[in-house]
């Protein structure tokens, strides 16, 4: 019996060309606004980039799936860094609680 997620020796797998991770945004300040977070790093979001995004989601477009993706990846962006900087301070806490406060001895 094998796994219909294997592949033989020698077969080939498919993968589709057509499908795209990227929806498709009409409104140019919205592509870019999505294009600058995607490029961003996560953990220190930048207030240019903050500013930008909030800027283009306050605008009324006519493209609601670009509004929606970037909205969604908006979103993503800030709680991937209010949920590091939680992180961060659990981290700290921790090293205070036993004794690792970096200092030398």
């Amino acid at each position: 019996c094998r796994s219909p997620f294997s592949n033989g020796i020698g077969s080939m797998r498919f993968y589709s060309e057509e499908v795209t991770h990227i929806p498709d945004i009409k409104d140019p300040e919205l592509y870019s606004v999505l294009k600058d977070l995607l490029a961003e790093n996560w953990s220190d979001l930048s207030d240019a980039v903050v500013s930008d995004a909030k800027r283009a989601l306050s605008k009324s477009t006519e493209d609601s799936t670009g509004k929606e993706a970037v909205t969604n990846v908006f979103r993503a962006a800030q709680a991937v860094e209010e949920f590091g900087g939680i992180l961060v301070t659990l981290k700290m806490e921790i090293d205070d609680s036993i004794g690792l406060s970096g200092e030398v001895f």
